[in-house]
């Protein structure tokens, strides 16, 4: 899998980071587990999803409209949208990656995950403060 550089997602995502970001870094590749501000993304051996992902699908819109998680296909991918009950299911999601293709998680604050091939579970994270809460982003 070669090297993406935030520019290079920028530029197939269309999704624009801010400034503190150095245009010129390596995007980390995701094969295994990672976390994205209140993200998670968990390879998992569940059935793959089956429902083509489109351009563009927003897995957690900020408040307000900005800074929202989203998630952009390279190649045929498929994610299977999970509706969540309450804070407790944490659950976002199913995405598959096939081979020869990627998937990417972007976010204008925090930047882009490149996913490797496999099936994923996308979560929300959540923390403990007297209650259960999503972790704020």
């Amino acid at each position: 899998m070669s090297t993406s550089t935030i520019n290079s997602m920028t530029a197939q995502t269309g999704v624009t980071v801010l400034d503190h970001i150095d245009p010129s870094a390596d995007v980390p590749v995701v094969s295994v587990a990672a976390a994205q501000g209140d993200v998670s993304i968990l390879r998992v051996t569940t059935a793959p999803a089956k429902t083509p992902l489109p351009a563009r699908v927003d897995v957690v819109r900020g408040e307000a409209g900005g800074n929202t998680h989203s998630l952009h296909p390279s190649g045929e991918c498929f994610w299977d949208a999970h509706a969540a009950s309450s804070v407790t299911d944490l659950t976002l999601g199913t995405l598959t990656v096939p081979d020869g293709s990627t998937a990417v998680l972007a976010h204008p604050e925090h930047g882009f995950l490149e996913i490797a091939p496999g099936t994923y579970r996308v979560g929300r994270q959540r923390e403990y403060a007297g209650e259960w809460a999503y972790v704020a982003d």
